[in-house]
């Protein structure tokens, strides 16, 4: 068990918790749901990221460990979106718990978890080479912070610290920004939302990871919950013209997956075509996500409005 990672993973827990303490405290609310959330969160946590991981890949680890691999502490044996998705139960259950709406807690959650992930990830450099991405050629990008190298001193792209930089950038813009208030859930979904998109682009960078073949199954599952977000939305927005003019955001977001796939693909059995390229086009279609969920957005806020 690395110790330096988990103690890093401690450290990075109590100062989220600490920072959504005083948000709370700033809003008038107790800390005991603060504190009982964080906890249950915790546990959730660990629990959903080791779970996740050991259904998702037990073709894989089951024969080798049977019912030892769900007790196993490698910290490369864990699901990311797991423990995720188990931190935003454990503070919703928290909520209700002390007879407070999930969605308030949780909108007031959003971006220390954000926070959280970029804590998560940036813990990686205790953990070799589990967060980096291909060799780098360019001897300008063979050092820190772009690189990390091995025990022979090669250099291997940090895609660790740009998935903790993203985070970080989300949880900045979402911590301050107020607009998300008119809408009681839409400051946590635009959280969710936005650590998807660039968490796409990064899961390909990584050279380890969860995938059956070339699917890479973090991946796979941001794309489901980006597509579910945007269809929630939709459904809230009222739209007298017609199903196709109300959900074409969702059908174009179909088309944008499509295209993530479809460079997956590429980059695995098309070798010929530059990585450049392929990452050119993947970027495209996350750019495409944005201003979906932008024109959602702006939908939503513009008839809350009118009301």
């Amino acid at each position: 068990m690395n110790k330096a990672y988990w103690f890093t993973l401690l450290a990075v827990f109590l100062a989220s918790t600490a920072w959504l303490m005083l948000r709370a405290k700033k809003r008038g609310m107790k800390t005991a749901p603060v504190f009982t959330g964080v906890l249950l969160g915790a546990v959730l946590a660990l629990a959903l990221s080791k779970v996740l991981y050991t259904v998702l890949l037990s073709n894989r680890v089951w024969p080798r460990y049977g019912w030892a691999s769900l007790l196993r502490m490698d910290a490369a044996e864990f699901s990311f979106i797991g423990g995720c998705l188990g931190m935003v139960l454990g503070v919703a259950l928290g909520a209700k718990l002390h007879r407070i709406c999930p969605p308030i807690m949780l909108s007031l959650f959003a971006p220390v978890g954000a926070l959280m992930a970029a804590g998560v990830r940036a813990a990686e450099i205790f953990l070799d080479m589990q967060g980096a991405g291909s060799y780098v050629e360019n001897e300008t990008f063979a050092r820190a912070p772009f690189a990390i190298s091995n025990e022979w001193g090669e250099w291997f792209w940090a895609v660790f610290l740009l998935e903790a930089l993203a985070a970080l950038v989300v949880a900045v813009v979402f911590g301050v920004s107020k607009k998300e208030d008119a809408i009681l859930s839409l400051r946590f979904e635009r959280v969710v939302y936005y650590l998807c998109v660039p968490q796409i682009f990064c899961e390909s960078l990584r050279a380890l990871g969860m995938r059956w073949g070339f699917v890479r199954i973090e991946q796979v599952m941001c794309g489901v919950i980006i597509e579910g977000l945007l269809i929630y939305g939709c459904l809230q927005c009222a739209a007298p013209r017609g199903f196709r003019k109300r959900f074409w955001p969702c059908f174009a977001a179909i088309g944008c997956v499509g295209v993530v796939v479809g460079v997956e693909f590429g980059l695995d059995k098309v070798p010929q075509i530059s990585d450049t390229v392929w990452y050119c086009v993947m970027i495209a279609a996350l750019v495409g996500f944005g201003a979906l969920e932008h024109v959602v957005t702006a939908r939503r806020l513009r008839q809350q409005t009118y009301r």
